[in-house]
């Protein structure tokens, strides 16, 4: 029988602490849960967390498809009566939001006709081995191969917070957080946009992407279609 409880059933602890742990870094709490307004992207962040840990550590990909399928994380979303169809979109929205944040990295494995999708916690570690695995410096991790073949590996485009630590400068918490909260505001396309421009004009700093996007917002773009 199931140790799980019913949502109405009130938790009795944590009762194993030595032998089911898993690591979450100080920064998750500082610099990405207060900007997280969704429940779907809290969930499935948490569930890579917990897959990364079973899988050996941070450097480990996690499939789309074992998501879906997790039965915890299907679970999370289905308390109210969620349909399973429901729930699966829940899943997948959670993932394009923390693609699009960047706690995740993901990136499309493909193997003749099949493409499969994987995710990688963000670190700077992650970043370099996947960049090396686009490079074809190194091979993708085993638990990606295809019939003992290694599939064809391309990243997702770089979201504007890899765009401004590649052409502006660090990513501060500060920064970050504005970039969070312009991407409410504005389509990320605009912001990859206005980041290029500000790189094309040799002026590189936040606020002067800001003045574009504002610019944008308040007098339409003639450019792009945007």
């Amino acid at each position: 029988m199931s140790s799980r409880q019913t949502p109405d059933a009130p938790f009795s602890g944590f009762n194993d602490l030595q032998r089911g742990t898993v690591e979450l870094p100080l920064q998750f709490f500082i610099d990405v849960l207060p900007d997280m307004t969704s429940l779907a992207e809290l969930q499935v962040t948490l569930a890579v967390f917990r897959l990364v840990s079973a899988h050996g550590g941070v450097e480990a990909p996690v499939a789309e498809h074992e998501l879906l399928a997790d039965r915890a994380l299907r679970n999370a979303f289905r308390v109210d009566g969620t349909p399973h169809g429901d729930s699966r979109r829940a899943i997948l929205d959670g993932l394009e939001r923390a693609a699009a944040r960047g706690t995740l990295l993901r990136v499309r494995a493909e193997s003749g006709r099949r493409t499969a999708s994987w995710y990688f916690l963000h670190t700077v570690v992650t970043r370099e081995l996947v960049h090396a695995i686009q490079r074809g410096a190194i091979a993708p991790p085993r638990i990606m191969w295809t019939e003992d073949r290694p599939p064809d590996v391309s990243a997702d485009p770089p979201t504007p917070f890899f765009l401004y630590e590649q052409n502006i400068g660090p990513l501060t918490p500060m920064i970050a957080d504005r970039i969070t909260r312009a991407m409410d505001d504005y389509p990320i396309s605009w912001i990859e946009d206005a980041i290029e421009e500000a790189v094309a004009y040799n002026r590189r700093s936040w606020k002067y992407i800001e003045r574009i996007l504002e610019t944008w917002s308040q007098q339409g773009r003639s450019d792009r279609s945007g």
